[in-house]
């Protein structure tokens, strides 16, 4: 327990730090993060081969797996980030009260993030950069299938913070791989810890809304559904619902079910369905789609509409 007490500790430190941090040092903080990606690329798919040998899991193998393309997205990701205008000191609204006096909503930090995730290792990267670009510290608890690949990546994130002068401590990621820490994590850092993310399968969100005396912000399942209208343009959409389907199908925000509006089916619907079917994808349809196909397709039995 004195471990994750010192995390704690350590977080609203640096928390309190960040508050000063203006969006120049933290953009420097996530440039340097961005080129660290690329100078230890090698290093960084050593540890993630470690991974990969010890999972016995296959079906989390894709999720787990880094290549030269993933690392890529990540950087690119990365430098994403950088764009974004700096999100504290955002006035959100503002108005005047009959007796003159003006007040304002503004945007500020939310303090430390605790944020408990599975298998993929580019969550480390992307809630660290998220976190800093808010200028909130974070607690990582990774998946330990993953642990050699988020320790390299939150390493290096602490070294690009520590570098530009900012406490790295802004980052830190939980090296104990005992599931007790996450049932303490919960249930006994509500004094360091402000909020607490799940990014994770049902299991895992259902388990942090149950047992979590800290406030949570979480999904229950990655249900993804799309909305086709017929005002829709045609080669947008099939450029998102492709993304959105075929990018990375074993991630939890990957489209599950199209929904296509009645008048959409012919003009938009048809096209798209084919491009998927086309890339590799299989479809399962209803009766009226069916008959644009002769039939052809898979009925969607009634689970289906109801399943990741």
């Amino acid at each position: 327990m004195k471990y994750l007490i010192d995390i704690g500790k350590n977080s609203k430190i640096a928390s309190y730090q960040l508050k000063k941090a203006n969006n120049k040092i933290i953009n420097k903080v996530l440039l340097s993060y961005c080129k660290k990606l690329k100078t230890y690329k090698r290093q960084i798919l050593n540890q993630n081969e470690k991974d990969i040998k010890l999972s016995k899991k296959s079906k989390l193998l894709d999720r787990l797996r880094l290549n030269n393309n993933r690392i890529e997205g990540i950087r690119n990701a990365i430098n994403e980030i950088i764009k974004f205008k700096s999100p504290v000191g955002q006035v959100l609204e503002k108005w005047k009260r009959p007796n003159k006096l003006i007040i304002s909503r503004v945007s500020i930090p939310i303090g430390v993030i605790g944020v408990i995730y599975e298998s993929r290792p580019n969550v480390t990267a992307d809630v660290a950069a998220l976190c800093l670009k808010s200028c909130n510290s974070v607690i990582l608890r990774g998946g330990s299938e993953a642990f050699n690949s988020n320790k390299i990546l939150a390493d290096l994130f602490r070294q690009s913070l520590h570098q530009n002068r900012l406490n790295k401590n802004a980052v830190q990621f939980i090296e104990k791989k005992d599931r007790k820490i996450v049932d303490q994590l919960l249930s006994k850092m509500s004094k360091y810890v402000d909020v607490i993310v799940p990014r994770g399968g049902k299991g895992l969100v259902d388990k942090v809304q149950k047992y979590s005396r800290v406030h949570v912000i979480g999904h229950l399942e990655g249900l993804c559904h799309i909305y086709l209208e017929k005002s829709a343009n045609l080669n947008h959409s099939k450029k998102i619902i492709l993304n959105a389907k075929m990018r990375r199908t074993s991630i939890c925000g990957a489209v599950e079910t199209l929904l296509i509006e009645d008048k959409a089916i012919k003009s938009h619907g048809v096209p798209i369905i084919k491009s998927l079917i086309d890339i590799g994808c299989e479809v399962l349809v209803d009766k009226k789609i069916n008959r644009y196909f002769e039939n052809r397709l898979k009925f969607a039995k009634e689970l289906d509409w109801q399943t990741e």
